[in-house]
């Protein structure tokens, strides 16, 4: 049974599947064709209602041309235009106005000839004002008869007629009649048997002015109902709430709806399309709803789906009855079938097992020559393996030794150089110190003797004061002419001078003498925090006796943040470096020392205006004891300590040099917030 059930279910179900697939297509295709032809019917309803709209237009202006020709013929008209007489003309066209609002034209007007409004004849005291309407312009270009159908400042539309007004002596002015549309489209209901709506955009109209105009006409509208939208003119008592709806939402959703919709208004249905409705030059100002009834249609096309449905639910249902059936009996065939061939299946299973148990044992002797072959390939691939694995290793230790040898080397030489600093800041240590002793009180006693000679510059300006007011004139001549021949105001004005300078070149001394006492301090290898600007001084102050004659030193020093560092070490960089520069200048250059930071650090650049260094030669020279100086006037280690030391501080060096016009140094220095950074 569960055979027959899994037959059953693999054709059934996909049977009943494949029908509903087709019952949704015949739907779909229904409601499809349905709403095709609903479309088809609103178009062609469009095209009627434009079509007669369109006649009952051109009907009414032949009717207005018709009046128009009566009043322009008329003597006592055309006389009071030529002669611009208002309350004349005034009075002879009154009489046409009761006729004409008799046939429904509600507006009268005369235009001088450049298109200004002379008389309005239904409200004569508005006057003098500038005509700008398409039919005016048409008129007043062609020099022919003009109608348009326009929308006006009061927002009401009106079928405007304008025919140029001429006599012998030229052009006398312009004759307008027009009549509302409101009163047309009442009549177009009622000719086509249509339902409609006509709407207008506000953003064209004015709320107060649109009011007064429909006032006018006896129309009344409702401005505040839609936010958009304002109905100006409806053939059906009360709006469907669907379109109600659609009304109330954006404009621009309204006017691109281009389907039609389905309203439903007490026991009636309606399908709705929205047109675009436009004045007669283009512009649009609105649209044009068609409601088409679709009540009976409707109740017919249900009926039919209804009964579609029904039929075809019947003969699923038959057939699938059918089918169950038939299956039914085709499944105990099968099954039946099934059990003879599991019969032959089970004796070819044993003829096929004898067959098997002989391909094993075969396989099993290939087995054994395979392994056999296979084991001596691997033994081979072993000792071919071990090989290499030995012969890398050897390698690899070469590679360690050479590496371990070099770092030796360099190790060794930064040794010996750090204990020739040592020996001489010892040297200069005792030196510093033992100058020191003596400058000071050379300092001191220069500074006594300044003292001293202030007094005695006192004493003898006293004395000679003294001298003037009691002494006899002839000794006062014999005194003044030993103080001219001993120049003893000479030496008084020269004796501060030789001070001042004896004190300068003390104060040069200790300067020397403290910066050799500060370079001595070989062994202070602590991490502090200090001034890189100061470190740069320092070291320019020391290597003075190399800058002094070779170069002019140029300091642009930036506003930099002190850090964490080994200063000595740092100073003996410099230093290095501040040499190199004086070296590498032949007769006369320039050493420029920049300091500046940014987010990566602090930064350092030296650069020197000498002979610079080749680019083939640019990869080696922070190597141990490379130089390109000749032999006995370099070790080659100056610039590889350099770059020890810059490691040391995590810090990077770079070089950027060319042949002939210098070369320049830039050293970077990371911010550390505190010692144990270090």
């Amino acid at each position: 049974m569960s055979h027959t059930a899994h037959i059953r279910s693999r054709i059934l179900i996909p049977l009943s599947l494949t029908f509903l697939v087709l019952l949704c297509g015949f739907l779909y295709s229904a409601f499809a064709i349905r709403g095709s032809g609903i479309t088809h019917e609103l178009e062609r309803e469009h095209g009627e209602t434009i079509s007669i709209f369109k006649e009952m237009l051109a009907s009414r202006i032949r009717l207005m041309t018709a009046s128009a020709e009566v009043i322009l013929n008329d003597p006592a008209t055309r006389r009071a235009m030529r002669s611009r007489n208002r309350s004349a003309l005034y009075a002879a066209a009154l009489p046409y106005l009761r006729k004409l609002s008799a046939n429904d034209v509600s507006h009268f007007y005369f235009h001088t000839p450049d298109a200004k409004s002379f008389l309005r004849v239904h409200q004569p005291d508005r006057y003098g004002d500038l005509i700008s309407r398409d039919s005016m312009q048409r008129a007043l270009k062609t020099g022919t008869a003009a109608d348009a159908l326009e929308m006006g400042p009061f927002g009401t539309l009106t079928l405007r007629l304008v025919i140029p007004w001429e006599d012998q002596s030229g052009r006398i002015g312009f004759l307008e009649l027009g009549t509302e549309v409101n009163e047309i489209l009442d009549d177009l209901s009622i000719i086509n048997n249509i339902d409609y709506l006509v709407v207008l955009n506000k953003t064209l109209l004015d709320k107060k002015a649109m009011a007064t105009g429909y006032a006018w006409v006896g129309r009344r509208i409702d401005w505040d109902k839609y936010p958009e939208k304002v109905i100006i003119a409806q053939s059906i008592p009360s709006i469907p709430p669907a379109l109600d709806h659609l009304l109330s939402e954006e404009t621009k959703k309204f006017s691109r709806n281009k389907a039609w919709n389905s309203a439903a208004l007490d026991n009636r249905h309606y399908a709705f399309k929205t047109f675009p409705f436009h004045e007669s030059s283009g512009r649009e100002i609105g649209n044009f709803v068609l409601l088409y009834d679709i009540t009976n249609q409707t109740r017919s096309f249900h009926h039919f789906i209804v009964y579609s449905l029904c039929f075809s639910c019947g003969i699923s249902i038959f057939l699938f009855m059918f089918a169950w059936k038939i299956l039914g009996r085709v499944e105990q065939t099968i099954e039946e079938t099934q059990q003879q061939l599991s019969q032959e299946v089970v004796k070819t299973s044993e003829a096929n097992a004898l067959l098997e148990s002989e391909v094993a044992e075969r396989q099993k002797a290939e087995e054994a020559l395979v392994h056999l072959n296979a084991h001596l390939e691997e033994r081979i691939a072993e000792r071919t393996v071990h090989l290499e694995t030995a012969t890398r290793e050897l390698e690899q230790g070469r590679h360690e030794l050479e590496k371990a040898y070099a770092e030796l080397t360099s190790r060794q030489a930064i040794i010996l150089h750090q204990d020739k600093m040592a020996s001489i800041g010892l040297l200069a240590a005792g030196v510093a110190h033992d100058i020191n002793n003596p400058i000071g009180f050379v300092t001191n006693n220069l500074e006594e003797l300044r003292i001293y000679l202030t007094r005695l510059q006192a004493f003898i300006e006293e004395q000679q004061a003294i001298i003037q007011a009691s002494a006899p004139p002839e000794e006062l001549k014999k005194l003044h002419e030993d103080w001219n021949q001993l120049g003893i105001e000479y030496i008084l004005d020269d004796f501060g001078a030789l001070i001042a300078e004896s004190l300068e070149g003390a104060g040069r001394v200790s300067d020397i003498v403290k910066n050799l006492r500060n370079f001595s301090r070989v062994d202070d290898f602590a991490f502090k925090l200090a001034d890189i600007n100061e470190c740069l001084e320092s070291s320019i102050k020391i290597t003075q006796h190399e800058l002094r004659h070779k170069a002019q030193v140029h300091r642009q020093f930036g506003e930099i943040p002190k850090i964490f560092c080994c200063l000595q070490q740092l100073n003996q960089a410099f230093m290095n470096l501040l040499v190199n520069a004086a070296h590498a200048i032949d007769k006369r250059g320039e050493v420029t020392l920049k300091s500046w930071s940014d987010s990566d650090g602090v930064h350092i650049s030296i650069a020197d205006t000498g002979c610079g260094i080749p680019d083939e030669l640019l990869p080696k020279i922070f190597e141990p004891f490379f130089t390109t100086k000749e032999a006995g006037k370099g070790t080659g280690l100056g610039l590889s300590i350099v770059a020890d030391i810059i490691k040391l501080h995590q810090g990077e060096i770079n070089v950027q040099s060319r042949p002939g016009q210098g070369t320049t140094f830039t050293i970077t220095l990371p911010v550390r917030s505190e010692v144990g950074d270090a």
